[in-house]
Protein backbone atom coordinates (compact mmCIF):
# COMPACT_ATOMS: atom_id res chain seq x y z
CA UNK A 1 0.00 0.00 0.00
CA UNK A 2 1.57 3.33 -0.97
CA UNK A 3 -0.75 5.96 0.83
CA UNK A 4 -1.75 5.21 4.58
CA UNK A 5 -5.69 4.36 4.73
CA UNK A 6 -5.10 3.28 8.70
CA UNK A 7 -4.14 6.23 11.30
CA UNK A 8 -3.18 5.77 14.91
CA UNK A 9 -7.22 5.88 15.72
CA UNK A 10 -8.11 3.34 13.53
CA UNK A 11 -5.45 0.57 14.08
CA UNK A 12 -6.45 -2.47 15.90
CA UNK A 13 -4.14 -2.77 19.27
CA UNK A 14 -2.54 -6.27 18.47
CA UNK A 15 -0.12 -5.61 21.22
CA UNK A 16 -0.03 -7.01 24.48
CA UNK A 17 -1.18 -4.05 26.11
CA UNK A 18 -2.72 -1.64 26.00
CA UNK A 19 -5.42 -3.62 24.56
CA UNK A 20 -8.48 -3.22 22.52
CA UNK A 21 -10.80 -1.89 25.01
CA UNK A 22 -15.01 -2.54 24.82
CA UNK A 23 -17.60 0.40 24.31
CA UNK A 24 -19.15 -0.05 27.03
CA UNK A 25 -16.31 0.07 28.62
CA UNK A 26 -15.25 3.70 26.86
CA UNK A 27 -18.85 4.71 27.39
CA UNK A 28 -18.81 4.22 31.62
CA UNK A 29 -15.51 5.80 31.26
CA UNK A 30 -17.32 8.92 29.87
CA UNK A 31 -19.62 9.21 32.70
CA UNK A 32 -20.05 12.42 35.29
CA UNK A 33 -17.11 12.85 37.54
CA UNK A 34 -18.84 12.60 41.18
CA UNK A 35 -17.04 13.03 44.43
CA UNK A 36 -14.80 9.53 45.35
CA UNK A 37 -15.33 10.59 49.15
CA UNK A 38 -19.11 9.76 48.86
CA UNK A 39 -21.41 7.05 49.08
CA UNK A 40 -21.85 6.85 45.41
CA UNK A 41 -18.57 5.75 44.80
CA UNK A 42 -17.71 3.43 47.44
CA UNK A 43 -20.39 1.68 46.65
CA UNK A 44 -18.48 1.67 42.80
CA UNK A 45 -15.23 0.37 44.90
CA UNK A 46 -17.09 -2.40 46.69
CA UNK A 47 -18.92 -3.33 43.90
CA UNK A 48 -15.60 -3.61 41.43
CA UNK A 49 -13.50 -5.72 44.74
CA UNK A 50 -16.50 -7.92 44.45
CA UNK A 51 -16.81 -8.60 40.61
CA UNK A 52 -12.56 -8.81 41.08
CA UNK A 53 -12.63 -11.25 43.03
CA UNK A 54 -14.37 -14.35 41.31
CA UNK A 55 -11.68 -13.45 38.81
CA UNK A 56 -8.82 -14.59 40.97
CA UNK A 57 -10.83 -17.23 42.85
CA UNK A 58 -10.14 -15.49 46.33
CA UNK A 59 -11.79 -14.62 49.26
CA UNK A 60 -9.37 -11.10 50.03
CA UNK A 61 -10.02 -7.99 49.26
CA UNK A 62 -8.53 -6.58 46.05
CA UNK A 63 -7.03 -2.60 46.05
CA UNK A 64 -6.93 -0.88 43.00
CA UNK A 65 -4.08 1.88 43.05
CA UNK A 66 -3.15 4.09 41.24
CA UNK A 67 -0.64 3.46 38.34
CA UNK A 68 0.56 0.76 35.74
CA UNK A 69 0.86 -2.97 36.83
CA UNK A 70 5.22 -1.90 37.41
CA UNK A 71 3.17 0.23 40.57
CA UNK A 72 1.74 -3.28 42.12
CA UNK A 73 5.15 -5.17 41.62
CA UNK A 74 6.78 -1.67 43.70
CA UNK A 75 4.19 -2.22 46.26
CA UNK A 76 4.43 -5.79 46.41
CA UNK A 77 8.53 -5.45 47.21
CA UNK A 78 8.06 -2.68 49.73
CA UNK A 79 5.57 -3.82 51.61
CA UNK A 80 7.00 -7.43 52.16
CA UNK A 81 10.76 -6.45 51.81
CA UNK A 82 13.27 -5.27 54.50
CA UNK A 83 17.16 -4.99 54.17
CA UNK A 84 17.38 -8.42 56.31
CA UNK A 85 15.40 -10.34 53.96
CA UNK A 86 16.48 -12.65 51.41
CA UNK A 87 14.11 -12.75 48.17
CA UNK A 88 14.80 -14.96 45.57
CA UNK A 89 13.56 -13.18 42.00
CA UNK A 90 12.81 -16.11 39.40
CA UNK A 91 13.04 -14.63 36.10
CA UNK A 92 12.20 -15.68 32.54
CA UNK A 93 12.26 -12.60 30.71
CA UNK A 94 12.28 -8.88 30.37
CA UNK A 95 9.46 -8.40 33.48
CA UNK A 96 11.05 -10.84 35.74
CA UNK A 97 14.27 -8.60 35.39
CA UNK A 98 12.34 -5.35 36.33
CA UNK A 99 11.22 -7.18 39.68
CA UNK A 100 14.77 -7.82 40.31
CA UNK A 101 15.59 -4.30 39.50
CA UNK A 102 13.07 -3.25 42.21
CA UNK A 103 14.20 -5.86 44.96
CA UNK A 104 17.58 -4.53 44.86
CA UNK A 105 16.40 -1.13 45.78
CA UNK A 106 15.15 -2.55 49.15
CA UNK A 107 17.62 -5.32 49.83
CA UNK A 108 20.92 -6.11 49.56
CA UNK A 109 20.46 -9.70 49.93
CA UNK A 110 18.52 -10.62 46.21
CA UNK A 111 19.13 -13.76 44.43
CA UNK A 112 18.06 -14.87 40.90
CA UNK A 113 17.26 -17.91 39.11
CA UNK A 114 17.08 -16.78 35.22
CA UNK A 115 16.28 -18.19 32.37
CA UNK A 116 17.34 -18.18 28.83
CA UNK A 117 14.05 -15.60 26.95
CA UNK A 118 11.75 -18.48 26.15
CA UNK A 119 12.59 -21.03 28.89
CA UNK A 120 10.10 -21.76 31.43
CA UNK A 121 11.04 -21.70 35.36
CA UNK A 122 10.81 -25.27 36.06
CA UNK A 123 9.73 -26.18 39.69
CA UNK A 124 13.26 -28.77 40.80
CA UNK A 125 15.30 -25.59 39.57
CA UNK A 126 13.41 -23.50 42.42
CA UNK A 127 14.10 -26.14 44.83
CA UNK A 128 17.00 -26.15 44.13
CA UNK A 129 17.79 -22.58 44.28
CA UNK A 130 15.73 -22.59 48.09
CA UNK A 131 18.15 -25.29 49.33
CA UNK A 132 21.30 -22.95 48.51
CA UNK A 133 19.45 -20.18 50.07
CA UNK A 134 17.60 -21.65 52.97
CA UNK A 135 17.31 -17.96 54.39
CA UNK A 136 15.08 -16.82 51.93
CA UNK A 137 11.38 -15.08 52.78
CA UNK A 138 10.27 -14.19 49.75
CA UNK A 139 9.92 -15.67 46.06
CA UNK A 140 8.67 -13.51 43.41
CA UNK A 141 7.51 -14.99 40.05
CA UNK A 142 5.96 -13.63 36.74
CA UNK A 143 3.36 -16.00 35.82
CA UNK A 144 2.81 -15.55 32.24
CA UNK A 145 5.92 -13.37 30.89
CA UNK A 146 4.77 -10.68 28.32
CA UNK A 147 8.14 -10.39 26.65
CA UNK A 148 8.31 -14.42 25.87
CA UNK A 149 5.16 -15.57 25.82
CA UNK A 150 6.23 -18.38 28.50
CA UNK A 151 3.35 -19.48 30.66
CA UNK A 152 5.48 -20.55 33.98
CA UNK A 153 3.85 -23.09 36.06
CA UNK A 154 2.73 -21.27 39.46
CA UNK A 155 1.04 -23.80 41.25
CA UNK A 156 4.08 -26.31 40.79
CA UNK A 157 6.30 -23.62 42.14
CA UNK A 158 4.37 -22.22 44.83
CA UNK A 159 3.94 -25.88 46.58
CA UNK A 160 7.83 -25.63 46.60
CA UNK A 161 8.33 -22.02 47.91
CA UNK A 162 5.64 -23.14 50.84
CA UNK A 163 7.00 -26.25 51.72
CA UNK A 164 10.64 -24.13 52.43
CA UNK A 165 8.79 -21.73 54.54
CA UNK A 166 9.06 -18.38 52.26
CA UNK A 167 6.08 -16.22 50.54
CA UNK A 168 5.50 -16.42 46.37
CA UNK A 169 4.61 -12.89 45.34
CA UNK A 170 2.97 -13.91 41.65
CA UNK A 171 3.06 -11.10 38.40
CA UNK A 172 -0.12 -12.09 36.79
CA UNK A 173 -0.18 -9.09 34.85
CA UNK A 174 -0.88 -10.89 31.81
CA UNK A 175 -2.44 -14.24 33.00
CA UNK A 176 -5.56 -12.53 35.45
CA UNK A 177 -8.80 -11.84 33.92
CA UNK A 178 -8.20 -14.22 30.73
CA UNK A 179 -6.31 -17.43 32.01
CA UNK A 180 -6.82 -19.27 35.11
CA UNK A 181 -5.64 -17.50 37.90
CA UNK A 182 -6.21 -19.30 41.88
CA UNK A 183 -4.90 -17.39 43.91
CA UNK A 184 -6.60 -18.77 47.61
CA UNK A 185 -5.79 -21.99 46.01
CA UNK A 186 -2.11 -21.89 44.53
CA UNK A 187 -1.53 -20.73 47.85
CA UNK A 188 -0.01 -16.57 46.06
CA UNK A 189 0.96 -14.73 48.93
CA UNK A 190 0.54 -11.25 46.73
CA UNK A 191 -1.14 -10.66 43.58
CA UNK A 192 -0.23 -7.64 41.29
CA UNK A 193 -1.84 -7.38 37.76
CA UNK A 194 -2.75 -4.06 35.93
CA UNK A 195 -5.75 -2.78 33.65
CA UNK A 196 -4.45 -2.72 30.28
CA UNK A 197 -4.27 -6.56 29.85
CA UNK A 198 -6.68 -8.90 29.92
CA UNK A 199 -8.91 -6.96 32.40
CA UNK A 200 -9.58 -4.19 29.10
CA UNK A 201 -9.25 -1.04 30.73
CA UNK A 202 -7.27 1.50 29.52
CA UNK A 203 -3.86 1.82 31.46
CA UNK A 204 -3.73 3.66 34.84
CA UNK A 205 -4.60 1.02 37.51
CA UNK A 206 -3.14 -1.71 39.17
CA UNK A 207 -4.39 -4.34 41.16
CA UNK A 208 -3.06 -5.78 44.11
CA UNK A 209 -4.10 -8.53 46.33
CA UNK A 210 -2.40 -10.50 49.59
CA UNK A 211 -3.25 -13.13 52.01
CA UNK A 212 -3.27 -12.93 55.52
CA UNK A 213 0.98 -14.60 56.14
CA UNK A 214 1.88 -11.61 53.97
CA UNK A 215 -0.44 -9.36 55.75
CA UNK A 216 1.39 -10.69 59.25
CA UNK A 217 5.16 -9.55 57.33
CA UNK A 218 3.67 -6.43 56.08
CA UNK A 219 3.09 -5.50 59.63
CA UNK A 220 6.97 -6.17 60.59
CA UNK A 221 8.65 -4.26 57.40
CA UNK A 222 9.52 -0.78 58.23
CA UNK A 223 7.08 1.68 57.03
CA UNK A 224 9.20 4.29 56.33
CA UNK A 225 10.18 2.75 53.18
CA UNK A 226 7.10 4.12 51.13
CA UNK A 227 4.22 6.34 51.19
CA UNK A 228 2.23 6.42 48.55
CA UNK A 229 2.00 2.24 48.42
CA UNK A 230 1.62 1.41 52.10
CA UNK A 231 -0.70 -1.35 51.42
CA UNK A 232 -1.74 -1.63 55.29
CA UNK A 233 -3.25 2.03 55.21
CA UNK A 234 -4.83 0.95 52.01
CA UNK A 235 -6.43 -2.15 54.24
CA UNK A 236 -6.95 0.06 57.37
CA UNK A 237 -8.87 2.63 54.45
CA UNK A 238 -11.15 0.33 53.09
CA UNK A 239 -11.95 -1.66 55.69
CA UNK A 240 -13.32 0.94 57.49
CA UNK A 241 -15.67 2.56 54.96
CA UNK A 242 -14.63 1.41 51.67
CA UNK A 243 -12.80 4.49 51.06
CA UNK A 244 -8.92 4.77 49.62
CA UNK A 245 -6.18 6.20 51.18
CA UNK A 246 -5.68 8.78 48.19
CA UNK A 247 -7.84 9.99 45.60
CA UNK A 248 -8.38 7.11 43.26
CA UNK A 249 -8.46 7.25 39.30
CA UNK A 250 -12.31 8.05 39.18
CA UNK A 251 -13.05 7.53 35.34
CA UNK A 252 -10.78 4.24 35.09
CA UNK A 253 -12.53 2.56 38.50
CA UNK A 254 -15.87 3.28 36.29
CA UNK A 255 -14.53 1.77 33.34
CA UNK A 256 -13.32 -1.53 35.51
CA UNK A 257 -16.81 -1.95 36.82
CA UNK A 258 -18.02 -2.19 33.17
CA UNK A 259 -15.36 -4.35 32.67
CA UNK A 260 -16.14 -6.88 34.99
CA UNK A 261 -19.67 -6.45 34.00
CA UNK A 262 -18.93 -7.95 31.20
CA UNK A 263 -17.10 -10.56 32.43
CA UNK A 264 -19.06 -11.71 34.93
CA UNK A 265 -21.79 -11.82 31.85
CA UNK A 266 -19.33 -14.01 29.73
CA UNK A 267 -18.55 -16.30 32.89
CA UNK A 268 -15.21 -16.70 33.80
CA UNK A 269 -14.79 -20.47 32.88
CA UNK A 270 -15.93 -19.52 29.46
CA UNK A 271 -13.77 -16.56 29.43
CA UNK A 272 -11.08 -18.67 29.95
CA UNK A 273 -11.69 -21.21 27.75
CA UNK A 274 -12.35 -18.41 24.67
CA UNK A 275 -8.80 -16.90 25.45
CA UNK A 276 -6.97 -20.58 25.34
CA UNK A 277 -8.74 -21.82 22.55
CA UNK A 278 -7.86 -17.91 20.22
CA UNK A 279 -4.07 -18.58 21.32
CA UNK A 280 -4.10 -22.21 20.30
CA UNK A 281 -5.64 -21.15 16.88
CA UNK A 282 -3.31 -18.66 16.42
CA UNK A 283 0.23 -20.57 17.09
CA UNK A 284 -1.51 -23.36 14.70
CA UNK A 285 -1.62 -20.58 11.72
CA UNK A 286 1.98 -19.80 12.56
CA UNK A 287 3.19 -23.39 12.34
CA UNK A 288 1.53 -23.90 9.13
CA UNK A 289 3.11 -20.69 7.48
CA UNK A 290 6.48 -21.97 9.11
CA UNK A 291 6.97 -19.99 11.82
CA UNK A 292 8.72 -21.30 14.90
CA UNK A 293 7.56 -19.73 18.08
CA UNK A 294 9.71 -18.58 20.64
CA UNK A 295 8.21 -19.97 24.18
CA UNK A 296 9.52 -23.61 24.79
CA UNK A 297 6.52 -26.52 23.54
CA UNK A 298 4.14 -27.56 26.54
CA UNK A 299 4.60 -23.74 28.37
CA UNK A 300 2.68 -21.60 26.00
CA UNK A 301 0.77 -18.29 26.59
CA UNK A 302 -2.41 -18.23 26.26
CA UNK A 303 -2.97 -14.50 25.74
CA UNK A 304 0.27 -13.58 24.04
CA UNK A 305 2.42 -15.14 21.23
CA UNK A 306 5.74 -14.51 20.44
CA UNK A 307 7.00 -15.66 17.16
CA UNK A 308 10.62 -15.93 15.28
CA UNK A 309 11.04 -14.01 12.41
CA UNK A 310 11.85 -16.49 9.54
CA UNK A 311 15.44 -16.48 7.45
CA UNK A 312 15.20 -13.70 5.29
CA UNK A 313 12.38 -11.85 6.50
CA UNK A 314 13.06 -8.12 7.09
CA UNK A 315 11.85 -7.37 10.52
CA UNK A 316 11.18 -3.47 9.70
CA UNK A 317 9.38 -4.08 6.65
CA UNK A 318 7.17 -6.79 8.34
CA UNK A 319 6.37 -4.17 11.15
CA UNK A 320 5.31 -1.77 8.99
CA UNK A 321 3.81 -4.10 6.75
CA UNK A 322 1.38 -5.06 9.69
CA UNK A 323 0.58 -1.32 10.41
CA UNK A 324 -0.23 -0.87 6.25
CA UNK A 325 -3.32 -3.00 7.16
CA UNK A 326 -4.20 -1.26 10.25
CA UNK A 327 -2.42 -3.73 12.96
CA UNK A 328 0.17 -2.41 15.31
CA UNK A 329 1.76 -5.59 16.61
CA UNK A 330 5.02 -5.38 19.39
CA UNK A 331 7.98 -6.00 18.90
CA UNK A 332 11.21 -8.10 21.06
CA UNK A 333 12.70 -6.20 23.79
CA UNK A 334 16.11 -6.63 25.11
CA UNK A 335 17.93 -9.27 23.50
CA UNK A 336 14.82 -10.47 21.94
CA UNK A 337 15.29 -7.18 19.63
CA UNK A 338 14.42 -7.43 15.79
CA UNK A 339 14.06 -10.96 16.34
CA UNK A 340 10.58 -11.82 17.14
CA UNK A 341 7.00 -10.20 17.05
CA UNK A 342 4.28 -10.56 19.54
CA UNK A 343 0.43 -10.58 18.99
CA UNK A 344 -1.86 -10.19 21.98
CA UNK A 345 -5.04 -12.40 22.02
CA UNK A 346 -6.86 -11.16 25.11
CA UNK A 347 -9.88 -9.48 26.04
CA UNK A 348 -12.36 -8.91 23.59
CA UNK A 349 -10.28 -10.81 21.08
CA UNK A 350 -12.13 -13.93 19.26
CA UNK A 351 -12.14 -16.10 16.11
CA UNK A 352 -12.87 -12.83 13.87
CA UNK A 353 -9.96 -11.01 15.27
CA UNK A 354 -7.54 -14.14 15.09
CA UNK A 355 -8.52 -14.15 11.08
CA UNK A 356 -8.04 -11.18 11.13
CA UNK A 357 -4.31 -10.88 12.47
CA UNK A 358 -3.62 -14.50 10.32
CA UNK A 359 -4.35 -12.74 7.06
CA UNK A 360 -2.35 -9.28 8.20
CA UNK A 361 0.23 -11.56 9.11
CA UNK A 362 0.48 -13.59 5.79
CA UNK A 363 0.65 -9.97 4.11
CA UNK A 364 3.27 -8.96 5.92
CA UNK A 365 5.36 -11.93 5.87
CA UNK A 366 5.12 -12.19 2.12
CA UNK A 367 5.86 -8.54 2.04
CA UNK A 368 9.67 -9.07 4.23
CA UNK A 369 10.69 -12.04 2.49
CA UNK A 370 9.46 -14.79 3.60
CA UNK A 371 7.48 -17.73 0.69
CA UNK A 372 4.39 -19.63 1.83
CA UNK A 373 1.39 -20.68 -0.05
CA UNK A 374 -1.29 -17.83 0.45
CA UNK A 375 -4.31 -18.70 2.71
CA UNK A 376 -1.92 -21.09 4.66
CA UNK A 377 -2.27 -19.38 8.05
CA UNK A 378 -5.87 -18.93 7.91
CA UNK A 379 -6.77 -21.90 6.57
CA UNK A 380 -5.10 -23.51 9.52
CA UNK A 381 -7.62 -21.16 11.21
CA UNK A 382 -10.78 -22.10 9.60
CA UNK A 383 -10.34 -26.11 10.45
CA UNK A 384 -9.09 -25.30 13.97
CA UNK A 385 -13.27 -23.20 14.33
Amino acid sequence: MTERFYTEETTFLGIPGPVEVHPRVMQAMNKHLYGHRTDHFREIISECGELFKPTIQTAQEVYFLAGSGSLGLHAGISNLVDRSDTVLNLSSGKFGERVIEITKRFTDRQVSLTKEYGQAIKPEDVKVALENNPETTLVTMTHNETSTSVLNPLPEISRIVHDHGALLMADCITSAGGDEVRMDEWGIDFFVSGSQKCYGVPAGLAFVSFSEAAAQKMEGVSRDQDYYTDLLMFREKYSKNHDTPFTPAVSLIYGLRESLRIIEEEGMENRIARHRKMGKLYRSAMRALGVDLLAEEGYYSNTVTASLFPDGVDPKRFMQACLDLGLLAAGGQGSLKNRIWRLGHMNVVGPREVLGFVSVVEYALRKAGHEFEPGTGVGAVLKGL
